[in-house]
């Protein structure tokens, strides 16, 4: 029996802690004042005012985060990693922390909250209005420091707008749930079986979230608009759905981690009879909009919160379809949830979607960029920096590496076949390889670790029967994931050239963080021994990604 027979024995109106009985509860659904304070970037004061709260900033740590916004034209991203970056510098003692772009901009590591519950990450389209309010001030005071009538007015025009817009929200809100769990029709009955799953003493369980930040930073709709414009991403799951429409015609379908919900809607598009759309950030709601907007809620549900905790409505799927791939792979650990559904859920005869992916390894070596990087760091505006090269050798850096700087092929280090692996597998101690320059190199840099991912038509098929595959590598088109480099640090290991020919043998491993279980830590051994000199060098090195 397929997942798709089991709907009729299950109810659709499943759907978690927020499924209402009574229309009248919808009067609950209002704005509330929940005593939100800003903790200063001294840590030792809380302000109930954004605008205190931002005095405070400038006058007392010199961080001036409206002219910041402004000189350097941040949007939401940028907003929050120069959040996450002066709370840091400024915990170090700083005042006024240099604050030019590429302290802070470049890559993700300030997307994570420095501080838990930070009402100010929470708040960035306040800080945005507070700089309107101020420039508009500004620029109309009168010079009896009073508001003119015209002000007023103006302000007055603008809360009647924001009470429409609340007002429109509240009722498109409502309007969705009526629609997908038909409360009309169930006024007056018991509720069923909540889709959160209560813990043994029948309370919800607490959710002890150091990994929130991760969810959180799935809030926005810039990171999925990236996501989005990679098309050899999105291309690729596009052409599987499509090009086998057969595969999913009457079938159950569910979507691990939907985000903004697009692989629902191929699906969907694709024939499936219902597909469940998971996400436990507030994405979802977003999702709920575009499945409603395109006219695919009678196929699309869509649910929130983590797929560990929810009950879907219904016992098994026929296909499993998610985007759960981090750089580097597995950063993130999203694998580790995609399995359990699949243990879970996923019908015997079931399809993981994507079906295979492959970790591969290969040489690193750019006599350019790395002079440019020493040099840089040496002058920065006349001052020595060159202490900061040392974080560049304690962490993975994710950028774009060019195929040129690659002097060998690339070695697999891990195959992972989606239907049989075990999450105890995404975590090696070491797996051996060995690279061979291609071409006479000075000097042995570092290493290129990107991933290829496989759709397979069928659970019995490996990998190279699998018609449609992308590839993150440095000879590929260009990815959102692009390449994950480990540069060595030359002060702890001796610098090596290689002869073509020559290789590099060692072992390479994996592992979560035990604090944080979404960091990576990466560690390599490896030896070149070279033909000419008859020698043989060994070296050992871990990088973090957090």
């Amino acid at each position: 029996m397929s997942a798709s027979d089991h709907l009729s024995e299950t109810s659709d109106d499943v759907l978690g802690p927020n499924t209402l009985d009574d229309e009248d509860e919808w009067k609950d659904i209002e704005p509330e004042d929940f005593g939100t304070s800003f903790v200063s970037f001294g840590g030792n004061t809380k302000f109930s005012n954004l605008k205190d709260f931002l005095q405070d900033a400038k006058e007392n740590h010199g961080v001036d985060l409206l002219g910041l916004k402004s000189r350097h034209g941040l949007e939401t991203y940028g907003m929050i990693k120069l959040i996450n970056y002066a709370r840091e510098q400024v915990g170090q003692g700083l005042f006024r922390p240099d604050a030019s772009p590429e302290t802070f901009l470049e890559g993700d590591r300030y997307m994570k909250p420095f501080m838990d519950d930070d009402a100010l990450l929470y708040s960035i389209d306040d800080i945005l209005d507070v700089a309107n309010q101020i420039a508009h001030s500004s620029a109309n005071e009168p010079s009896n420091g009073r508001m003119s009538d015209e002000d007023i007015q103006e302000l007055l025009k603008q809360n009647d707008q924001l009470r429409e817009q609340v007002k429109y929200y509240r009722n498109a809100y409502q309007e969705a749930y009526l629609e997908n769990l038909d409360l009309k029709e169930r006024k007056g009955r018991e509720p069923k079986e909540h889709s959160t799953a209560p813990g043994h003493n029948g309370e919800q369980p607490k959710r002890k979230d150091h990994d929130t930040h991760y969810f959180s930073s799935y809030d926005h709709s810039d990171i999925h608009e990236t996501m989005l414009r990679d098309s050899v991403r999105t291309d690729a799951y596009r052409d599987f759905i499509y090009e086998n429409k057969n595969l999913f015609v009457g079938k159950v379908v569910l979507d691990v981690g939907c985000g903004s919900g697009i692989l629902s809607l191929f699906c969907a598009r694709a024939g499936a009879a219902k597909v469940i759309a998971v996400d436990n950030s507030s994405i979802i709601n977003k999702a709920r909009e575009i499945v409603y907007v395109n006219g695919l809620s009678d196929t699309i549900q869509c649910l929130s919160g983590k797929i560990e905790e929810l009950i879907l409505p219904v016992k098994q799927v026929d296909i499993i379809v998610s985007e759960w791939m981090g750089y580097c792979l597995m950063y993130e650990a999203m694998l580790d949830s995609v399995l359990w559904a699949r243990d879970r859920y996923l019908a015997p005869d079931g399809l993981m979607i994507p079906s295979h992916a492959t970790l591969r390894v290969s040489l690193f070596a750019d006599d350019e960029e790395i002079a440019d990087k020493v040099a840089y760091w040496s002058s920065v505006y006349g001052f020595d920096m060159s202490c900061m090269l040392a974080r560049a050798y304690d962490e993975v850096e994710i950028r774009t590496v060019r195929p040129k700087a690659v002097p060998s092929r690339s070695e697999v280090i891990l195959q992972l076949p989606l239907h049989t692996i075990r999450k105890d597998e995404l975590t090696f101690n070491g797996v051996d390889f060995v690279l061979e320059a291609e071409r006479d190199i000075d000097q042995l840099h570092g290493f290129v670790i990107h991933f290829d991912i496989a759709f397979a038509a069928s659970r019995e098929h490996d990998i190279q029967e699998a018609k449609v595959t992308f590839s993150t590598g440095p000879s590929g088109r260009e990815t959102h994931w692009q390449q994950a480099l480990a540069l060595i640090d030359t002060s702890a290991a001796k610098a090596t050239s290689l002869k073509r020919g020559e290789r590099v043998s060692g072992c390479l491993g994996v592992r979560k963080g035990d604090e944080k279980s979404r960091d990576l830590e990466v560690t390599m051994n490896w030896r070149i021994r070279s033909a000419t000199a008859h020698s043989e060098a060994t070296s050992q090195q871990s990088w973090w990604m957090h």
